[in-house]
């Protein structure tokens, strides 16, 4: 792949000040060397290198794989597998793993969802070590043994290496409230570890009656633990709600609505909430099709349990979906999957959009990035590194070819 680089848009600019731009290849690099694979999650260290994980076929089912680059991304390792258990992996879209390194770096995190042989579901964790990597034989993090469908995890590690775990679980399905609402028979359950994944707390439910497959999400604020999830309430309204604790998970606030958008939908939209956390504030970014206006909304909050008006990430597109937010220092961006309003009457392919919310709240011009592709686009993540570095990847499914992880490199400059 050639590293050619294209001025895609500028930002707006802030006072007085000249705006930086931003720029992508124009390109972007399949993963896994071409082959089927999907739902690739990067992260930048501080140093020029890159870590990332994305599911791919193997021959008894699906696989994470990791691999890692020294040159940010010009070459990479060969893939090696995470789950110990060959097959095991079950990703699509919102149940896909994530990765976290330890506040130091020295320590890789994986979490991903995975079938049992009882038609059931498991959370799972494994751990490395970033220099040598090695993965640790995984655990399972939900104590429940019926085979049940335990899914759709969010995790996070705070500032302090405490490690936090939830899913939505249906082991409370019998106990589901019986009012106007359809399908929102899951609990949220939760673990979490403070001695860097070694061992792990009883499961403790923190939520009931919420949305059953829009993702779990974490943030860090004000020396709290914060967690969102889609809930559902009488009228089948599926707003966004967050929980939080002041002492590192051992207690939980009740559920706080972060906006009333009163989206009503009956079914589940499969779009949880993103989180990312810059100086004193946690953004917290999700989507709604309240009142038929599809859109990517952002409030932020000091507390965990008091949030800012919601402001909009996605004016000028069309059907935007699937926010993924991240920070840098005092960087904090967000990618989705959109259409143009201007290309075949707003009916065009989808693409991939990346915006900043720049110092003093101002938002970044909309950049689509990169050119498009052969097929469609979906599942977008997003890491930000230093000196203005932009990683995005996402899903791109062609026909019978499958899906290929897919990763574009920009630049703020």
């Amino acid at each position: 792949m050639k590293p050619i680089y294209v001025a895609l848009a500028a930002l707006l600019s802030l006072g007085a000040a000249t705006a930086p731009q931003v720029s992508f290849e124009k390109q972007a690099q399949a993963l896994n060397g071409g082959k089927p694979a999907k739902s690739l999650k990067v992260i930048s260290r501080r140093a020029q290198g890159l870590v990332a994980i994305y599911a791919a076929p193997g021959e008894r089912g699906a696989d994470l794989h990791y691999v890692s680059s020294n040159d940010l991304g010009e070459s990479w390792t060969e893939p090696q597998r995470i789950n110990n258990v060959p097959g095991e992996v079950s990703d699509h879209g919102e149940n896909s793993a994530q990765l976290f390194f330890s506040p130091d770096e020295m320590t890789l995190y994986a979490f991903w969802n995975a079938r049992d042989s009882k038609g059931g579901s498991h959370v799972r964790f494994s751990r490395a070590g970033a220099m040598m990597t090695t993965w640790s034989p995984a655990v399972t993090l939900d104590d429940d043994p019926a085979p049940n469908s335990h899914g759709f995890q969010g995790a996070g590690v705070g500032p302090d290496g405490t490690l936090y775990a939830a899913w939505l679980d249906m082991r409370d399905k019998d106990e589901a409230k019986t009012g106007d609402y359809t399908a929102g028979a899951a609990s949220v359950y939760l673990t979490r570890s403070t001695d860097g994944g070694k061992t792990w707390s009883k499961n403790v439910r923190i939520a009931r009656d919420v949305c059953p497959c829009c993702r779990v999400g974490f943030g860090f604020t004000g020396g709290r633990v914060v967690t969102t999830w889609r809930g559902v309430d009488n009228g089948d309204l599926r707003d966004i709600y967050t929980a939080s604790s002041a002492d590192k998970g051992e207690t939980w606030t009740k559920g706080v609505l972060v906006n009333r958008d009163g989206w009503k939908i009956k079914g589940c939209p499969h779009v949880g909430a993103s989180l990312a956390t810059v100086g004193d504030k946690l953004y917290v970014v999700w989507f709604s099709e309240a009142n038929g206006k599809p859109g990517i909304y952002f409030s932020s909050t000091t507390n965990g349990t008091e949030f800012s008006p919601r402001q909009s990430f996605s004016d000028g597109t069309v059907d935007p979906s699937y926010p993924f937010v991240a920070a840098y220092e005092n960087r904090l961006a967000v990618a989705f999957k959109a259409r143009d309003p201007k290309e075949k009457e707003s009916w065009g392919k989808s693409s991939i959009y990346f915006r900043e919310l720049l110092p003093g709240g101002t938002l970044s011009s909309l950049v689509k990035a990169g050119m498009p592709g052969e097929g469609s686009v979906s599942t977008p993540s997003l890491a930000l590194g230093m000196s203005g570095r932009i990683f995005l990847g996402w899903t791109e499914t062609v026909g019978e070819k499958g899906p290929r992880a897919m990763l574009l490199r920009g630049r703020m400059r």
